[in-house]
């Protein structure tokens, strides 16, 4: 017998999940503020009237403007913030052969043609050049510069090309960088795979593992953060379009103008929102993603489990509703799962740091603090072989968890887990 049934997002459609009456739920859900009523209007007040700089001057003279968007990976409200963008720019007085839009892969892998028409549009595809950026090919990439912290920064020649950089996507929390948005459309956005590997590997204090400050929401005296903002020094001139987005797709807010500036109001907008005040820890989690793309991969997936487990009691168990129909998101993920244990990743990750090594070193440490189900794609080899338990069902996991028990479960329910961020004692 259930008490309640609630709907979840897992992969590209929405589930039914019995909530079992033992166990004692609440809803963990960002207060946003309600979707733009007028989008196209907002974007172009927010343009007009942007923080620190305008578009209209920094535009002026230029002739080569190359937009810098996000890829499949992120939600940013693109096809609908791209035309009145496009059309803001023509008007003053850039041609539309001077346009041309880079998409910031990072070192995710490309769309392709087909999928580029998806999510951007086919008609921007159409019209304007469209690239996307490869973080292995040497070949397309200039030195931009050197940070303090030692990164040699490679960035798309493109940059250099361009007279003025527009970089766009969406704001939202990272577990290590703090949030997305703003500089990461530089760094790791359009940089080379060696450049973004320098940057990632600040995450790491030697054996100590983590840095204390590479965490949610954290920017003041975050290594990762100030490298990457440093990235922004050697860049021509450049304005931000962010956006917040919400669990259906829809444009919440936008910002604009100066690439720190407006970012910095952006994250204090989004964090004011998406941080959800708990009394005390839960016993149980059942979190999802949010859905395609925010599930498309266990690496994806992660930060929604990185996010929630500060909600939850050590010993406790979370259930996580990812799909992960793209996999596991990265060919070296699994060589770190053979490790005996955190210490031995830590010490390993000191030596010689690989991408994705401290992602496989938090998921191992959430695995040995909480029991985590998950409900996924994945073959139950690769889900076991991360610290985690496959499932079929949320039902199936419930079932497992409460096998035995007779006591009342307080828990946590995280529709939106990779955008939520639960705070104990606020």
């Amino acid at each position: 017998m259930t008490e309640r049934a609630i709907e979840l997002h897992w992969g590209m459609q929405n589930v039914v999940v019995g909530l079992p009456e033992q166990l004692r739920a609440c809803m963990a859900i960002p207060k946003h503020s309600e979707p733009l009523k007028n989008v196209e209007k907002a974007i172009l007040s927010a343009l007009s009237s942007s923080t620190g700089t305008s578009l209209q001057a920094v535009s002026k003279g230029a002739t080569r403007v190359l937009i810098i968007v996000s890829d499949r990976t992120r939600v940013t409200g693109v096809k609908q913030y791209l035309p009145p963008l496009v059309r803001f720019l023509t008007d003053c007085g850039i041609r539309e052969e001077g346009i041309e839009i880079l998409v910031a892969n990072g070192t995710h892998s490309r769309s392709g043609r087909e999928r580029l028409g998806e999510f951007l549009s086919a008609g921007i595809v159409e019209k304007f050049r469209v690239s996307e950026h490869d973080c292995t090919d040497d070949a397309s990439h200039f030195h931009a510069g050197r940070t303090t912290r030692g990164t040699e920064v490679y960035l798309n020649k493109k940059v250099a090309e361009a007279d003025l950089l527009i970089l766009t996507g969406s704001i939202g929390f990272h577990y290590f960088a703090g949030f997305r948005g703003g500089r990461k459309s530089i760094l790791p956005g359009v940089a080379a795979f060696s450049s973004i590997s320098a940057n990632h590997r600040l995450t790491i204090q030697g054996e100590k593992g983590f840095h204390p400050l590479c965490k949610n929401a954290s920017l003041d005296g975050n290594p990762v953060h100030e490298d990457m903002l440093e990235s922004l020094e050697m860049i021509p001139t450049s304005f931000l379009f962010n956006t917040i987005v919400n669990e259906n797709r829809e444009i919440l807010d936008v910002f604009a103008g100066d690439p720190v500036k407006a970012h910095l109001e952006g994250c204090d907008k989004f964090r004011q929102e998406a941080e959800v005040p708990i009394d005390e820890k839960a016993d149980c989690a059942v979190v999802s993603c949010g859905g395609y793309p925010k599930d498309s991969t266990l690496i994806q997936s992660h930060k929604a489990v990185e996010n929630v487990s500060s909600a939850l009691k050590e010993g406790g168990s979370m259930v996580v509703l990812a799909r992960c129909e793209d996999g596991i998101g990265s060919d070296t993920l699994l060589s770190w799962f053979a490790e005996k244990g955190p210490a031995q990743v830590r010490r390993r990750l000191a030596s010689h740091y690989t991408l994705h090594g401290h992602t496989a070193l938090s998921m191992m440490e959430k695995a040995r603090l909480f029991r985590i189900y998950l409900v996924s794609d994945l073959s139950d080899e690769v889900v076991r072989s991360a610290g985690f338990f496959p499932v079929r069902s949320a039902e199936e996991a419930f079932r497992e968890m409460l096998d035995g028990k007779t006591a009342d479960v307080s828990t946590l329910v995280f529709p939106e887990g990779s955008e939520t961020l639960a705070v104990e004692g606020r």
